[in-house]
């Protein structure tokens, strides 16, 4: 009888493991939103709806991030954003890669959340960067959440952006407009 408890025991891990170990895809409710700040007092939340991705079982994380789906709340705004700072007539997209530790993410299928802190790359406007994200993911029944327990800082000049903080500063008539900006994710996967 132990032996058959053992083995039914082991059975329902390798099943759970093979459960948590499965490629997941990003929801449309993924958002990736950042704050700007426009002469040095006045902040808004901008957010990019535009945001597709997948997790694969080895833990290869690719995310990528429609830049002309960005929102300001002011449809100029919105224009300038595309047109002058992310130029997405020629870099139409932000991507997000990282290596995820696959006994990490079987960690999280119990529903308790876990806190992390990885490394990314963050491929945009023609150069890549690496930097840390602190983050908090959460997954039951067949969904994950992940959300930025900081926010990570993005400066302008590691993306060669100057030129764009430059534009929208003149075109808005500001006296500043900040270079370096929070940015917080609130990713939804579901298994494939």
């Amino acid at each position: 009888m132990p032996f058959l408890i053992r083995l039914i025991s082991c059975a329902a891990l390798l099943l759970m493991a093979q459960a948590t170990l499965a490629d997941w895809r990003l929801t449309s409710a993924s958002k990736v939103g950042y704050v700007s700040i426009k002469n040095n007092a006045i902040a808004e939340h901008n957010v990019f709806s535009g945001v597709t991705g997948s997790l694969s079982k080895k833990g290869q994380l690719k995310i990528n991030i429609d830049l002309s789906t960005v929102e300001t709340q002011v449809d100029i705004r919105n224009q300038r954003m595309r047109e002058l700072f992310f130029e997405v007539t020629q870099y139409p997209q932000a991507v997000v890669t990282a290596e995820l530790d696959v006994q990490e993410l079987a960690q999280v299928d119990s529903g308790a959340p876990l806190e992390i802190v990885k490394p990314f790359t963050l491929s945009l406007h023609g150069v890549e960067v690496t930097a840390e994200a602190h983050l908090r993911v959460v997954a039951v029944g067949g969904r994950a959440w992940v959300s930025t327990v900081r926010p990570i800082l993005i400066s302008a000049a590691d993306f060669g952006l100057e030129g764009g903080v430059a534009a929208l500063q003149k075109i808005a008539g500001l006296e500043a407009i900040a270079a370096v900006v929070p940015v917080s994710v609130d990713l939804k996967f579901v298994k494939k």
